[in-house]
C-alpha cells in the first residue's frame, strides 16, 4: 500500500509537470444563439489537449431537476432548458445523496458530516457554502450539495490526487453562475486551479459536481453541443 500510495504521489507530480493552461485554442466569452454565453478552456497534457467546456448564467436561469433517470438530452427535454449538466452523487439504485432543492421544494434533505458544500440560489443571488455552514431557508428556491468545494474566496482547496472527467459549478466575480465539464480526466489540483485561475473560469467559489460516467453537457442551439455521459444521472443542474 505505501509503495503504491508513493507510485500515486509520484505520477500526481510528473503529471503536474506537463499539464498546464494553453492559449491556443481557448476562446473568451461568447454569446450562444440561444442566448448564454459559452467558454472553451484548453489544457495540454503532454501530447494531448483537454477541453472544458463552460456555459455563463444569470442566477435566475439556473434550476435543480430531480426526479427521473436520463442523460443530458433527456433532462433538456423534460424541463425545457437551454443547458444541462449532471448533478450530485447518488447511490446505487440511483437516488441523489444529499440537499436537493427545486423550484422551492425540498426533495432531499441534507446529508451531514461530510466534508462536502452546498450551491443554493436565494433572494436572486447565488451562494455557495461548506455543509456545516449551511443554514436552511424557505427563501431557498435551488440548491444542490455535492463535494469537495474546489475554490473558497479565491483560494484553491486542498484536494485529493485523484484523475477523473469532471463537472463542476461556480460563482465568478459579478454573481454569474458557471457550469464547466471536461472531455476527459483531469487531476482534481488541475481541475480546481482553472476554476481559480484569471486565465481560467476566474471563479472566487467554485464547488466539484459528480464526475467520472456522470460527466455530461447538453446544449440546446441550432447546433447542439454535447458531452456525452456513460450513464443516466437522477438529477441535473440546468440553464433556463
Amino acid at each position: 500500500m505505501r509503495r503504491f500510495l508513493s507510485l500515486l504521489f509520484i505520477g500526481a507530480a510528473f503529471y503536474g509537470a506537463f499539464s498546464h493552461f494553453s492559449a491556443s485554442g481557448s476562446t473568451g466569452w461568447q454569446k450562444l444563439d440561444n442566448g448564454l454565453e459559452m467558454r472553451v478552456v484548453k489544457q495540454r497534457r503532454g501530447l494531448s489537449t483537454l477541453t472544458v467546456t463552460a456555459i455563463r448564467a444569470r442566477p435566475s436561469q439556473i434550476g435543480v431537476g430531480t426526479g427521473a433517470l436520463l442523460r443530458a438530452n433527456g433532462w433538456a427535454q423534460k424541463t425545457g432548458a437551454k443547458a444541462v449538466v449532471n448533478g450530485g452523487y447518488f447511490d446505487e439504485v440511483g437516488k441523489p445523496l444529499g440537499l436537493r432543492i427545486g423550484a422551492g421544494k425540498r426533495v432531499y434533505k441534507l446529508r451531514s458530516g461530510v466534508d462536502w458544500g452546498v450551491f443554493y440560489i436565494r433572494d436572486g443571488r447565488a451562494q455557495i457554502r461548506h455543509t456545516r455552514d449551511y443554514v436552511g431557508s424557505t427563501r431557498t428556491k435551488e440548491a444542490i450539495q455535492c463535494g469537495p468545494r474546489l475554490v473558497v474566496n479565491g483560494r484553491v482547496t486542498d484536494l485529493k490526487p485523484q484523475w477523473a472527467r469532471r463537472t463542476g459549478i461556480g460563482i465568478d466575480g459579478a454573481g454569474n453562475v458557471v457550469l464547466a465539464v471536461t472531455d476527459g480526466e483531469m487531476l482534481f489540483d488541475d481541475w480546481a486551479k482553472i476554476w481559480a485561475n484569471k486565465g481560467g473560469l476566474n471563479c472566487p467559489n467554485a464547488l466539484n459536481l459528480d464526475g467520472g460516467g456522470s460527466t455530461q453537457l447538453y446544449v440546446k442551439s441550432k447546433k447542439p453541443l454535447e458531452v456525452g455521459g456513460a450513464w443516466s444521472v437522477p438529477d441535473v443542474v440546468f440553464v433556463r
